[in-house]
């Protein structure tokens, strides 16, 4: 067991140092056509951290673990709310930008409420299946998205402003196309080798210990995949930059229901059980709860009190799913 364990965390080092290199690649390439950093916090970023979930999902649905895929979306997602959040707030306050209230959170929260309506439909047997056309529905979503986010931030920029950030983004350092396409190709190297140690002793720990796969799917993989945002919430936390925080993470957790699972569906319809929607029940509750927080505020922080009770409700909700 403890070669298992070695081995998933030898798996997590590679996702997050993949993940790393593959965001600063597609970073550097968003620079050079002169997107902003709100965009690419939003799109960029936000995929690069749910790379790791991506690569799982990808793993897990050849092999054909749909709670681990199911399990592992919804996990990162809660835990991107509450731990991810909670942990960076005690750095320095969140603020929440009032596009993520009003605009990036209900989309979320639509997300969810797709989710189960389609978790729901299909029944086959026993069980419920997302099948492979409601996995192309979740994939058309997640597209949907990320050119609204495009399109939003273009609309707010006038073009005096697009020509300053095209002149800021022009002073930053810029990477060679060679440093570029090694990063690319060492991040790629560094997912597909990680999440094929992550999933397979994962699944060999579950059932040493008499674990469900959607158990290790929302709790050790959920913690684990979300190392990226966590490390990105430090250091933005650090720089006053909790912008690009939440929208990382709203980003994120609409990547994560709607391309992860419509991803995994694609390649091998999922089985839904009942257990995910009250999953799903409990993340609509505290997307509401942080809109409630925020918008009470006036500052539309959330500080370090918040943030440990959003630390201790994850704690529970863990101890909740033991």
């Amino acid at each position: 067991m403890l070669w298992e364990i070695t081995l998933v965390i030898v798996g997590f080092i590679f996702l997050v140092k993949g993940a790393d290199l593959l965001v600063k690649a597609a970073t550097s390439i968003a620079k050079k056509f002169g997107l902003s950093e709100m965009v690419i916090g939003l799109t960029i970023v936000a995929l690069g951290t749910s790379l790791p979930e991506i690569f799982i999902t990808i793993t897990s649905a050849i092999d054909g673990h749909s709670d681990l895929i199911i399990g592992n979306a919804i996990g990162s997602c809660i835990c991107n709310f509450l731990f991810v959040i909670g942990i960076t707030s005690l750095i320095r306050p969140v603020k929440f930008d009032k596009r993520i209230i009003k605009t990036h959170l209900p989309m979320g929260i639509l997300a969810m409420i797709l989710l189960l309506i389609l978790g729901n439909t299909n029944q086959s047997g026993n069980v419920y299946i997302i099948t492979r056309w409601q996995g192309a529905i979740l994939i058309l979503c997640t597209v949907a998205y990320i050119i609204y986010t495009i399109y939003e931030e273009k609309k707010l920029k006038n073009k005096k402003m697009d020509e300053e950030i095209k002149k800021e983004v022009e002073s930053k350092e810029r990477k060679s196309a060679i440093l570029i396409m090694i990063y690319l190709i060492l991040g790629i190297l560094g997912l597909k080798f990680g999440s094929d140690f992550v999933v397979d002793n994962s699944i060999t720990l579950a059932t040493k210990l008499g674990l469900s796969e959607s158990f290790i799917g929302m709790t050790i993989l959920a913690v684990g995949t979300a190392l990226p945002e966590i490390i990105t919430g430090i250091i933005a936390a650090k720089k006053n930059e909790t912008d690009l925080l939440l929208g990382n993470i709203s980003g994120s957790n609409i990547l994560n229901l709607c391309l992860l699972i419509g991803l995994g569906a694609m390649i091998n319809p999922l089985v839904f059980t009942s257990d995910f929607n009250i999953s799903i029940l409990v993340l609509i509750a505290i997307t509401i709860l942080l809109q409630l927080i925020t918008t009470m505020n006036k500052k539309s922080e959330l500080d370090g009190e918040k943030g440990i009770i959003l630390i201790i409700v994850y704690m529970i909700y863990i101890l909740g799913m033991i």
